[in-house]
């Protein structure tokens, strides 16, 4: 199971050494690779697989919420497991931690657990099903419409709604397992600013 390492990019002071107290600089030879990895990735997303830029957005947005909300899931899991030391409990975290464990079957058995609602099994899985097909997308001349929850995904109000459902389900699986992170998926007072509730507060569009 994988630990997160939060804020590992950034101009950061320098600690020890003769530069100790300035901010450290990226080299130029970071910069220039920084630069080929974006002219490769657009290389393919534009000749190989032609993407649209909203797309390929999409696709890094979809990796990173599954990311996080498997990890949070697994954090929740962990914790129900030390507390219930049944032989198959155990075993499903031995393969957790091993790698062996999809984020489907990771999700169906919380449920079977009661640790998450079928609703929020239903936002993971919706994720899911985004994330494979993307995966699987091969060239084509035409827009991929990606759903989520029946609505084309490459909306403000598909967006607003996947944000808020992940946002939602990640501040109570912190809840369960008590993980202190304590950056919400939601950047702060971003919904706010953009108007995405009016004047209804985010707790109130839970999934």
């Amino acid at each position: 199971m994988r630990k997160f390492t939060y804020r590992r990019f950034g101009a950061h002071e320098v600690t020890e050494g003769k530069w100790k107290g300035s901010l450290h600089v990226a080299p130029s030879a970071y910069t220039a690779f920084m630069g080929q990895l974006w002219y490769l990735e657009t290389y393919l997303t534009s000749r190989l697989l032609p993407q649209d830029p909203e797309e390929v957005f999409v696709t890094t947005i979809i990796l990173n919420l599954q990311n996080v909300v498997e990890y949070e899931l697994e954090l929740v899991i962990t914790v129900y497991v030390t507390t219930n030391k049944s032989k198959k409990n155990k075993s499903f975290l031995k393969n957790i931690q091993s790698g062996f464990v999809s984020f489907k079957k990771k999700f169906e058995w919380a449920l079977t657990k009661q640790l998450i609602t079928k609703n929020e099994r239903d936002v993971m899985e919706q994720i899911r099903t985004i994330r494979n097909d993307q995966i699987h997308s091969r060239p084509t001349t035409k827009s991929v419409k990606y759903k989520y929850f029946g609505k084309q995904l490459l909306t403000r109000a598909a967006i607003v709604h996947l944000f808020t459902d992940v946002n939602n389900l990640v501040i109570r699986l912190r809840s369960i397992s008590e993980n202190k992170e304590r950056w919400p998926v939601i950047p702060p007072d971003y919904a706010e600013e953009m108007g995405w509730y009016g004047n209804k507060p985010l707790k109130e569009n839970a999934v």
